[in-house]
């Protein structure tokens, strides 16, 4: 009797959708197969069979293993069991709140005169399970690339008048290098964007007029958890009021 009141145990799973971690007594050898039935909104029930593996060694009779379930269940506690073998457990499935988005193409690769409003397209990919909101403005500060190699070379190289320190010079030649802030504006897309759903971006960048021509710059698009990269390539020239490119992709994510 004693072993079916320690089969009938309780056991608790935590953590995101596809990281669900908990301990059970699983056998001491052979592949693991369990059975796992729980009750789930809107009729989005998993498949039935879940694989498995040990994340350390036993605590005891109990291993410590990960299940997943799709990536967009809603957070929330779930009710359910899991079967090993013959041992059946009430469960309880506790999902965590998890933002996680794709974006494609992986990097931006833009191209235009500063001052310039440079257009771009783009899809995001909401593969977690919460919602996120499309801001309508963001902004990324942005500093050539080669910008440190060439404060190095033109400090070098540089006279310092009687009285002015090699650090001050070089100093200001790296602060040349920081292209400024790059305003960017949602024209399309903007909004909340459901779990599973995506959704393609018309983004416009304003480039800063601070920028240098025949320069590359690049820097990072803070989007929640995500550090979109955008490299921007600038052009000779002085935009009209209607200048506007396209920028070009980088290598999309199959």
């Amino acid at each position: 009797m004693a072993g079916k009141t320690k089969l009938a145990e309780a056991v608790h799973f935590r953590g995101w959708p596809d990281r669900l971690t908990g301990a059970v007594e699983l056998p001491a050898s052979g592949p693991i197969s369990l059975a796992v039935t729980l009750d789930l909104p809107d009729e989005s029930a998993p498949p039935a069979r879940f694989y498995g593996q040990p994340l350390g060694p036993p605590i005891g009779k109990e291993s410590w293993i990960r299940l997943s379930l799709p990536s967009t269940i809603p957070p929330g506690a779930y009710r359910g069991t899991i079967q090993v073998g013959d041992q059946k457990h009430v469960a309880t499935f506790e999902v965590e709140p998890r933002l996680n988005l794709l974006l494609i193409p992986d990097s931006l690769v833009l191209s235009g005169r500063p001052g310039a409003r440079v257009t771009a397209q783009l899809t995001v990919v909401n593969s977690g399970n919460v919602a996120f909101e499309v801001r309508r403005a963001y902004a990324l500060g942005v500093s050539d690339v080669d910008g440190l190699e060439r404060a190095f070379g033109e400090t070098f190289r540089a006279k310092v008048p009687a009285g002015e320190r090699l650090i001050d010079h070089f100093a200001n030649k790296l602060a040349e290098g920081h292209g400024g802030l790059v305003r960017v504006q949602i024209a399309k897309g903007a909004g909340s964007l459901a779990p599973a759903e995506s959704r393609q971006l018309e983004a416009v960048f304003k480039l800063p007029d601070r920028m240098r021509p025949g320069r590359i710059y690049a820097g990072t698009w803070p989007l929640e958890h995500v550090r979109y990269g955008v490299q921007i390539e600038t052009t000779n020239g002085v935009p009209s009021d209607e200048d506007e490119h396209e920028a070009e992709h980088g290598d999309e994510k199959e």
